[in-house]
């Protein structure tokens, strides 16, 4: 989110793959995609009266919104384009996505849905040995005022020392905590390790603060059960929130992403 903006060259960039991946919909025998849907649903964003979401116009997408345009996915609207909203958005976490890995960041949507068919996008389907998985909630404190911030404000918070080092000691734990239950193997100095920078980080955000659930889909090596029994018994007070586990066979996606309900920092 601090990150800079993508420019133009980058997305004119990873056009080509997007365009394959596009035409692909569009081959006489395709059938059904695991992410953009089957057949009719392709026949629906094509379908000029489906087009209800506006896209502004952006550099570096030209060549992207003329092949959108030029296979029926987008209809041509002043100052930009509109499409059918799923494809918009499946559109722009493709988008997103990209930018994460480049800038080995995390991408966080505002969306569960969104959020489950970037893992599917990404993963590997497994047919034999389906994998324990849950979701993880992480309480995330931020300023009561998030919303009414300047940008500017922001970038120059990241920027003091102070600041920076925690948030990088916050984001080594975190990634120490999710490598630690993606083994399946409870290791609870971890855990303590990432208690301490995130209380630490909210330690510099002020008294006025609110929690917003960050939260991330975890899928583990071993049997989760007792890992997650253990890490209990041994952090009883943690604010942690290990939801259900279930089992999934698609593995070994290629990024860490989040969802979060962004709406709880709006004014």
């Amino acid at each position: 989110m601090l990150a800079e903006r993508p420019d133009a060259a980058f997305f004119a960039a990873i056009t080509p793959q997007l365009e394959s991946q596009l035409s692909s919909l569009l081959a006489p025998d395709f059938v059904r995609h695991k992410v953009f849907g089957n057949k009719e649903l392709i026949g629906r964003w094509r379908t000029p009266a489906n087009h209800d979401c506006f896209c502004p116009a952006q550099a570096g997408l030209e060549r992207l919104h003329g092949f959108c345009l030029a296979h029926g996915f987008a209809s041509r609207e002043e100052g930009g384009f509109r499409m059918a909203r799923r494809f918009a958005n499946l559109l722009s976490m493709r988008l997103a996505r990209e930018w994460a890995l480049a800038n080995e960041g995390a991408l966080i949507t505002d969306h569960d849905y969104l959020d489950r068919l970037l893992h599917l996008l990404e993963s590997r389907y497994h047919n034999r040995g389906g994998q324990d998985c849950f979701h993880l909630e992480i309480p995330l404190q931020v300023p009561t005022h998030l919303a009414d911030i300047p940008f500017a404000e922001l970038i120059a918070l990241r920027a003091r020392s102070g600041f920076r080092q925690q948030l990088a000691e916050f984001n080594q734990a975190l990634d120490a905590l999710l490598a630690m239950l993606g083994s399946g193997y409870a290791e609870p100095a971890v855990l303590t390790r990432f208690e301490q920078a995130q209380q630490g980080l909210n330690q510099l955000l002020g008294p006025q603060t609110q929690s917003l659930p960050l939260t991330t889909l975890v899928s583990t090596g071993l049997p989760a059960m007792a890992m997650i029994h253990r890490l209990k018994a041994s952090h009883p007070d943690s604010k942690l929130v290990f939801h259900s586990i279930k089992k999934s066979h698609f593995h070994q996606r290629k990024s860490q992403h989040f969802f979060t309900r962004l709406g709880q920092v709006k004014p």
